[in-house]
């Protein structure tokens, strides 16, 4: 840790400093720092004082999971890393974000997750790509019409759809397992723009935020089958008469893109966050994998680690035959082989990857899945 700073975790006290801190960072207003806050709890914030205890920096630490595969990697996100203008530039992100990495991992996080508004500095931190955030617009015009699935508006904390995203997160790669800060950001006000509608048999759910007339902002949504992504389009078409677009967060290979006419979207905004493997054999024993039996053995950096999945379930050994023959990992390619941001074959062809051919390919195997993406800006 830099000389002259202690990182601990906030009080009430800290409130009017934290908020100062977020709006001087991302540009929030007075009230939207104080509903931040108050969404995500003040004890999930970590700071970092100056001289005389004033914060410097803040950000939050929640703990919560990616669902790989169908299984959950214990994770912290890390969110809004906000710096005191005086003091950007002097080496303070990377030993804040070191601490904050280290009480994760005390926790039990196997990784660490963030959105990073400088990539060089949270590189320096461990952190590299491993998944996408994805904004599509489409105009309300060319939504199909057709289907008559029938929606009901229901109150934004109804369980049901809880329980539906997580069905969702099953079949899908990154998505997190919501804490209830995740859910209170989704519903963040103004509630009196905001809607939630869920479908018959709960095969679709919306939470719509209505607040902007030159575009419908789909803040959350779940599609159970084709048919359901059918209806849920067709449920937005009805708002053509006031809302010109529509948006919504989706997947690279997009369940609602994929029932829509070939024409009539865009891609609105894409951006990809990054990763930190705290603990790379626990990270490995706790993902899921689609392969029933398998064996490999990696040399991560220094690391020695042997995988033998059985029915699915991985038993990860440490310290294997550092000398014997091995699929060699950069670390910060280990974090794109791990999530399936990018494979094994690819990284080899990049330089990052190192090993048998055919034990590249068993990588490739071992990892394939949905890419990775979640379904909000954390």
């Amino acid at each position: 840790m830099k000389k002259n700073f202690t990182t601990d975790i906030a009080t009430t006290k800290d409130v009017a400093d934290v908020a100062s801190l977020l709006s001087w960072a991302f540009g929030f207003s007075k009230a939207r720092s104080h509903e931040y806050i108050a969404n995500i709890g003040i004890e999930t914030l970590r700071l970092m004082r100056g001289e005389g205890g004033r914060p410097v920096v803040c950000a939050g630490l929640l703990q919560t999971a990616h669902i790989f595969h169908g299984k959950a990697v214990q994770a912290a996100n890390i969110v809004h890393v906000a710096i005191a203008p005086e003091r950007r530039g002097q080496g303070i992100a990377v030993p804040f974000v070191d601490a904050l990495c280290d009480e994760a991992r005390s926790k039990g996080a196997a990784i660490a997750t963030l959105f990073a508004s400088t990539r060089p500095v949270y590189r320096k931190a461990g952190f590299e790509l491993a998944g996408h955030e994805i904004v599509y617009e489409a105009a309300t015009a060319a939504l199909p019409s057709s289907s008559r699935l029938a929606f009901d508006r229901v109150e934004l904390d109804d369980p049901r759809m809880a329980r539906a995203y997580d069905a969702k997160t099953r079949g899908e790669s990154g998505l997190l397992a919501r804490a209830a800060a995740h859910w209170n950001e989704l519903r963040r006000a103004p509630t009196d723009a905001l809607a939630a509608y869920l479908a018959e048999g709960e095969v679709a759910y919306l939470i719509l935020d209505m607040g902007d007339k030159t575009c419908l902002v789909v803040r959350d949504w779940f599609a159970a089958s084709p048919e359901a992504a059918q209806g849920l389009l067709s449920f937005l078409a009805r708002f053509r008469s006031v809302y010109p677009a529509v948006r919504w967060h989706g997947a690279p290979q997009d369940d609602l893109l994929a029932a829509m006419p070939d024409k009539g979207w865009r891609l609105a905004r894409q951006e990809e966050w990054l990763l930190r493997v705290l603990h790379p054999a626990t990270a490995l024993r706790q993902r899921g994998y689609h392969v029933d039996q398998a064996k490999l053995a990696l040399r991560i950096g220094d690391a020695a680690l042997e995988i033998e999945i059985r029915q699915g379930v991985a038993a990860v050994r440490e310290g294997g035959d550092a000398s014997g023959p091995a699929v060699r990992v950069d670390p910060p390619a280990f974090v794109q082989l791990f999530t399936g941001f990018r494979s094994g074959s690819k990284l080899a062809q990049y330089g990052l990857v190192a090993g048998d051919s055919a034990d590249i390919r068993r990588c490739d195997q071992l990892f394939a899945g949905p890419p990775p993406w979640v379904a909000e800006h954390f």
